[in-house]
C-alpha cells in the first residue's frame, strides 16, 4: 500500500493541509523561541541581572534542546507522530505562557521555564519533520520537507514586532502571555494531520509478524488512519515486509 504513496505525481490537498501545519508549528515555535531575548530587554535593569543572570535565561533552552530531540524522536516511535507533535507543541506554548507567572525578580523561574521551552522547541521540529517525510513521495521529499523552514525567520520578526509595538501596552507579561498562541494550532491538527501511513502500517506489520513470524500479507485499508491518504485509495494491496518476510511461503 505504500508505494501507492511513493507513485503519486501530484500532491493532494490533504498533503497540503499537513505541510500548512508543520510551516506554521515551526514558525511559531521560532516566535516562542527567540522571545525571550525581546523580554529580557525589560527586566535586565529592573531585575538588576548580572550578565550571568542573563545569560543563563537565554542558554537554558540551549541546555535542554538536544534532550528534547531525542525524547520527542522516541515518543514518535512509540505513540505515534501526530500524538508527538500535539506534545510537542503544548509543550513549548504551555511552558512560554507559564512565564507571565514569574515573580519579581524570579530570574530562577525563568530559567526553568525557558529549559522546559527547549525540550518542545527541537521536539516539534524533529517530529514536524518526520511527518513531513512520510507523507511525500520520494521525488518530492526534499523539496516537500524544506518548505517547513521557510517560515521560522517570520518566527522571529513576529516575537520582535510584539517587543516593538504591543509591549507598551501589555507589558511584558503579557507578550510572553501571548506565547500560549500556538496552542490553538493542536485544534487544527486533530482536524487536518492524520497519523502518517508508515507508522500505521508499521504497527499493524509489527502486530502481524508478532503472532504470524515470517508471514507477509497485505495491509488492510481499515488498519490506517481514518483521515489517511492511502485509506480512500482504491488501489489497495501492496506488501509492507522486509526482504526475509517477502521470501517466506504465503499462508
Amino acid at each position: 500500500m505504500l508505494d501507492l504513496l511513493e507513485n503519486q505525481k501530484r500532491l493532494t490537498a490533504n498533503q497540503w493541509k499537513i505541510a500548512g501545519a508543520a510551516t506554521l508549528g515551526d514558525m511559531l515555535d521560532f516566535f516562542d523561541f527567540f522571545l525571550i531575548g525581546f523580554v529580557l530587554a525589560f527586566v535586565v535593569k529592573e531585575w538588576n541581572l548580572t550578565y550571568g543572570q542573563s545569560g543563563a535565561i537565554l542558554l537554558a533552552s540551549g541546555v535542554s534542546a538536544p534532550f528534547g530531540s531525542s525524547l520527542y524522536g522516541w515518543m514518535a516511535d512509540k505513540v505515534g507522530r501526530r500524538t508527538a507533535l500535539i506534545t510537542a507543541v503544548l509543550n513549548v506554548s504551555l511552558a512560554t505562557a507559564a512565564m507571565a507567572l514569574t515573580p519579581e525578580g524570579g530570574w530562577l523561574y525563568l530559567v526553568t521555564c525557558r529549559f522546559i521551552v527547549g525540550f518542545g522547541v527541537t521536539g516539534l521540529y524533529s517530529v514536524d519533520i518526520t511527518l513531513m517525510q512520510e507523507f511525500s513521495p520520494a521525488h518530492k521529499r526534499g523539496w516537500f520537507t524544506g518548505l517547513t523552514t521557510t517560515m521560522l525567520p517570520a518566527g522571529q520578526l513576529l516575537a520582535a514586532l510584539l517587543g516593538a509595538f504591543a509591549a507598551p501596552y501589555i507589558g511584558w507579561r503579557g507578550m510572553v502571555a501571548v506565547g500560549l498562541a500556538p496552542a490553538l494550532l493542536c485544534l487544527y491538527i486533530r482536524a487536518f494531520v492524520p497519523e502518517s501511513p508508515h507508522c500505521c502500517a508499521g504497527a499493524v506489520w509489527k502486530r502481524r509478524k508478532e503472532r504470524s513470524p515470517g508471514l507477509c500479507r497485505s495491509i488492510p485499508r481499515r488498519s490506517l488512519c481514518r483521515r489517511c491518504p492511502l485509506r480512500s485509495s482504491k488501489r489497495v494491496g501492496s506488501r509492507f515486509s522486509n526482504t526475509r518476510a517477502a521470501s517466506s511461503p504465503a499462508a
